[in-house]
């Protein structure tokens, strides 16, 4: 082991370094513990921490933190790029994991555990170097932590200070902090720019640490500790925030003097507790089932209770920048209802509760909506108003028969459909105006669940109001919708949106992300299942088999790993052409979501929908994480957004209902009113 003398010191020059990105969206894992008081979330990808969120789920604080193994004279390795990754869970039923990344020369191999500490907010990665070839002896290992703290890659300072005696690498950016810290000594240390004189491309240049920076003020920062490893090949490394120096550092000195046994042991028993208290589905539950239902739970944040967000990731993200603050670590009133819907067929009803009084707080008190998505605190991101999103949180205070928020949340959210509906400014996909047959599934079966909770709160005007107009609607919804002009297939099928409620004429499209703009006749998608899974139509009716026909053969393709659906076609929302990340014009991919509704179509029609339950587990990934979109030919996730909750709540939704043979997020009313007596008369007809 050389001896490093210091050849530069004091504060580094040069920032504030390269333009920041964050780190790929296609996790292998995510955790937290299971409590309200660890404020503290990680992220998993190609064998590495990345993104971990404190104190909310909506504030990203890092792009990594991973090793770099360095030997005498032929090579500087990062883990992310030059070794071979492997996950696994260390105990099934828990977000705790075992990473083991083997060098492609097969000379060394790095096994890592991954947990937070339960009690204070801090991540721990317990190590174990080994060498495959040679000793110990012949290599050098570094911690390099790449600082992007309060959503942002650029305006973060970092420095060398000390705790209790232990070195630590300090950082922050406004009032969140950061404390690096390791349980063996340094043997150096360095803050730098990123891309002009962070500590790894001093390795890489020079195979040492020839540049020691105390500090690095204002820009996109990169922090590096050599580890003496003298004694122990074994070490931990821990990360931990707080609002000031010294609560970062104090909370980092105590969780590193804990015992790690003891602290993974109290982490997994939150999880196994939790899982235990899940419906075992008849025996059927699965391991994608139960991490499933632990990413959703997890993706509940822990100040504002009750807001799961849509992903902890930022969508392609090693191509965006500080632009990008929201990502995907927002809230989506449509993904918190499939989340909550989830839960509730899981059998965690207070979740799913929490999930509606979080909405009920968020809803904009003027007129009753509520926002395209937001931050954790209610404040809306976007400004687009989506429809389906404002009858979503009906549907759910039916299915949780809350009568206790007809007046507060139901009353105002029927009323505003009935003003402004049944067109949407934006339909699901939060692209196109017009009238959208999900969205309006989504409006009449709010309206019918609002018209049954009327009645038992004593509204009967209300009632009578939106039973009025939702059965209006439903008579509607094929004149609106469903052309019988168009260019595929029969020429009769539901478009993905008429502008205009008329879907015969020649009203074009412009289609987002460099898509292009259509006849309206020309565009369709598989949204239309949604008036079947929410009871507005039944599974034979004409219109719906119809269009299924065209569907399949405009969007559905077969991969290496299942039948997958694209939004629509021409979707632009994907990877360009050749596959590189999607930045504002792309090519849409396959959604695992769109399996899991064609099974709920499948159960709805009275056929087994196992084979799409079998799919969409052979599209999650080696972590059990579910993406949002795969490959249209392996069939393995792309780069926008793994996991996703949606996608994992829309696979136990789709799993629970298999097991209980009814469709689990159905509206029982809505079914009765629009489909029961209609199929009993099919029935009798043809006894």
């Amino acid at each position: 082991m050389y001896k490093i003398i210091k050849q530069v010191g004091g504060e580094a020059f040069g920032g504030p370094g390269n333009r920041p990105t964050w780190s790929t969206a296609s996790k292998t894992g995510v955790g937290t513990a299971f409590n309200f008081y660890s404020k503290v979330w990680f992220t998993i990808a190609r064998g590495i921490i990345t993104e971990i969120y404190y104190p909310t789920l909506d504030t990203a604080n890092t792009k990594s933190i991973r090793l770099i193994v360095v030997d005498k004279d032929s090579f500087v390795d990062e883990e992310s790029e030059d070794m071979y990754h492997r996950v696994e869970f260390i105990n099934p039923k828990a977000l705790a994991y075992r990473l083991i990344n083997t060098d492609k020369e097969k000379r060394y191999r790095i096994d890592k555990r991954i947990i937070t500490d339960a009690m204070r907010n801090s991540i721990i990665m317990k190590c174990r170097f080994e060498p495959l070839q040679g000793t110990l002896d012949d290599y050098s290992v570094y911690v390099f932590y790449e600082p992007h703290i309060d959503n942002s890659g650029y305006g973060d300072t970092g420095y060398i200070t000390s705790y209790m005696g232990k070195p630590v690498l300090a950082a922050y950016d406004g009032c969140i902090h950061t404390a690096l810290m390791t349980d063996v000594p340094w043997n150096a240390y360095s803050t730098g720019y990123i891309g002009v004189n962070d500590g790894l491309l001093d390795l890489k240049r020079n195979r040492r640490l020839n540049y020691q920076f105390d500090i690095a003020k204002d820009g996109n920062i990169g922090q590096i500790a050599e580890l003496d490893m003298s004694r122990s090949n074994e070490f931990t490394v821990v990360l931990s925030l707080g609002r000031n120096e010294f609560e970062a550092s104090a909370t980092g000195y105590a969780t590193i003097n804990d015992d790690y046994r003891a602290m993974e042991q109290e982490y997994i028993e939150g999880w196994n507790n939790y899982c235990g208290r899940l419906d075992v589905l008849d025996g059927k539950a699965t391991q994608l089932y139960y991490t499933s239902m632990m990413v959703i739970k997890s993706y509940e944040d822990k100040t504002h209770r009750g807001a799961t967000i849509a992903s902890m990731s930022v969508p392609w993200g090693e191509a965006a920048s500080d632009e990008n603050r929201g990502g995907y670590h927002l809230v989506w009133g449509r993904d918190l209802y499939h989340t909550a819907m989830a839960f509730i067929a899981a059998g965690d009803s207070i979740t799913a509760n929490r999930a509606l009084e979080y909405l009920a707080y968020v809803q904009q008190r003027d007129d009753g909506s509520f926002p395209q998505n937001s931050w954790l605190s209610g404040y809306p991101y976007w400004g687009g108003l989506q429809m389906d999103e404002v009858a979503d949180a009906i549907i759910l205070a039916w299915h949780l028969k809350r009568k206790d928020l007809y007046f507060k949340l139901v009353k105002p959210a029927a009323d505003f459909i009935c003003a402004r509906g049944p067109a949407t400014q934006q339909e699901r996909w939060e692209e196109n105006a017009g009238y959208s047959p999900a969205t309006i599934a989504a409006e009449i079966a709010g309206l019918v669940c609002a018209g049954q909770l009327a009645d038992d709160g004593g509204d009967i005007h209300g009632r009578d109001r939106y039973l009025e107009k939702a059965d209006r609607w439903q008579k509607d919804v094929d004149r609106w919708c469903f052309t019988t002009t168009g260019f595929h297939g029969s020429g009769q099928y539901y478009i993905r949106i008429s502008p205009n409620g008329d879907p015969n004429c020649c009203d074009k499209v412009h289609l987002s992300n460099g898509a292009g703009e259509y006849d309206q006749r020309e565009v369709v998608d598989a949204s239309f299942l949604e008036l079947v899974r929410l009871g507005v139509k039944r599974a034979d009716d004409y219109h719906i088999t119809e269009t299924l026909r065209v569907v399949d053969e405009l969007t559905k393709m077969h991969t290496g790993r299942g039948v997958g659906w694209y939004r629509y076609n021409h979707d632009g929302y994907g990877e360009t052409e050749d596959c590189q990340p999607y930045c504002g014009v792309g090519k849409g991919r396959l959604w695992p979501v769109l399996t899991g509704e064609r099974g709920h179509y499948e159960l709805a029609a009275g056929n087994d929908p196992t084979e799409y339950i079998r799919y969409m587990e052979q599209f999650a990934n080696s972590g059990y994480m579910l993406p949002e979109q795969v490959w249209d030919d392996t069939g393995e996730p792309t780069g926008s957004a793994t996991p996703l909750a949606w996608s994992h709540a829309e696979y136990v939704c789709l799993l629970a209902s298999a097991t209980h043979r009814r469709i689990m997020d159905q509206p029982e009313c809505v079914y009765q009113r629009y489909c029961a007596d209609k199929m009993q008369l099919l029935l009798n007809s043809q006894g």
